[in-house]
């Protein structure tokens, strides 16, 4: 999750010429395309992340004539509530299409805020709701339904106080995934990545007990295959991967390994994290095991999933075919390197300009009675059904 490799930052238009100008947005929320509508307007050539219709977790670029002012908007105060830790206090909206928006971790601001991000995961039991109908309070939330700490949002006094949500479900008011990738039609020398790499699987891993019992996966399929396994569950002290030098780590996949085990701690729909999308950025090749629907999220071929076998011990029959044969494994590695990592966090889909612009917008608020239902009930799968 860190952005240290951010490769693309989405075209912000800043035009300081314009005088009285009268114009609006019409934003297509929970889609992926937005117009600006102007009467006096100024217009730019440039590039713009579109989502694919097809793969919903893919970005495609598209050159375009967009017609741009300067915003009249006033602005939109967003405070949160028990900031989660990963939160670095970045406030800027300079990337964003509508920037005018502001953001504040002081809770004292609440009463004088449009929105109130609530960070759900872990909320305190002391934090409670106010009943301020004219403001948007929206749940916050990154983590699987099986992480979350508390049941503070579950209380009666929480019930209908949330209007959005805020998480990595893409059915959500404001998606936030952990990421995307994107298309750029690249190539790669696939002799090269094949014959210098002298290891077949590693793996990262700092949760040794899980919900989605990857621990109990892995340990089957090292009967069959070698897994290197690096971090806080290493196999062997050698295979030491601290979280502070997690650049080193990656490295390994395009020196040493050929594949990585990108391994969900849960069975969540829709829960692919940065596992996944860090492989993006090597010439390893991910092989997937979660909840979420990868064939549809994703395109297909640029990655293994563990759904494909009906054990351990088939995939890794699978794993030492393609390591015995080139071309096969050069199919994947050629399908894959089409897509590179991309940090959206600096783009218009970061979280701060979806909401942003969602404030300005006409858009009916919802009213979640049950977000207990909506966060948890159905969403993730128990008990795994692929292990012995």
């Amino acid at each position: 999750m860190d952005s240290n490799y951010q490769r693309f930052f989405f075209m912000c238009l800043s035009i300081t010429t314009l005088a009285s100008v009268a114009f609006y947005w019409t934003v297509y929320l929970n889609v992926d395309m937005f117009q600006l509508k102007t009467f006096k307007s100024t217009k730019v050539e440039t590039s713009i992340l579109e989502v694919s219709q097809k793969h919903p977790l893919v970005f495609h670029r598209r050159n375009v004539v967009i017609t741009s002012a300067d915003s009249p908007h006033a602005t939109k105060r967003i405070v949160w509530m028990y900031v989660p830790p990963w939160y670095k206090t970045v406030t800027s909206f300079a990337h964003c299409y509508i920037r005018s928006c502001e953001i504040s971790t002081d809770e004292a601001h609440i009463s004088s805020a449009d929105a109130v991000v609530v960070n759900g995961v872990d909320l305190p039991s002391s934090r409670h709701p106010n009943t301020d109908m004219n403001q948007v309070w929206i749940m916050y939330g990154w983590e699987a339904p099986p992480h979350y700490s508390t049941n503070t949002i579950f209380r009666p006094d929480w019930n209908g106080r949330f209007n959005w949500t805020l998480t990595y479900r893409l059915g959500s008011d404001i998606p936030l995934p952990y990421n995307r990738i994107v298309y750029t039609g690249g190539s790669v020398n696939i002799s090269d990545v094949v014959r210098r790499k002298s290891r077949s699987i590693a793996w990262f891993v700092s949760n040794c007990r899980t919900p989605s019992k990857r621990e109990v996966y892995v340990e089957e399929l090292r009967k069959h295959i070698d897994v290197d396994i690096y971090g806080a569950c290493r196999n062997n002290e050698s295979y030491d991967c601290p979280r502070e030098r997690p650049i080193e780590c990656l490295g390994l996949l395009n020196t040493t390994y050929r594949f990585y085990l990108s391994f969900e701690n849960s069975l969540c729909k829709d829960y692919i994290t940065e596992k996944f999308y860090n492989t993006f950025r090597t010439s390893a090749i991910a092989i997937v095991r979660g909840g979420a629907d990868y064939a549809r999220l994703l395109p297909e071929g640029t990655f293994i999933n563990t759904a494909s076998f009906d054990s351990p011990k088939s995939l890794a029959n699978y794993i030492r075919y393609l390591e015995s044969n080139e071309t096969a494994m050069g199919a994947i590695l050629e399908e894959k390197h089409k897509y590179e990592y991309i940090n959206s966090r600096g783009t218009y889909f970061d979280w701060r300009c979806q909401l942003c612009a969602k404030l300005h917008g006409n858009t009916t608020r919802k009213s979640y009675i049950d977000m207990k239902h909506w966060l948890k009930d159905g969403q993730c799968l128990e008990q795994p059904k692929d292990l012995p």
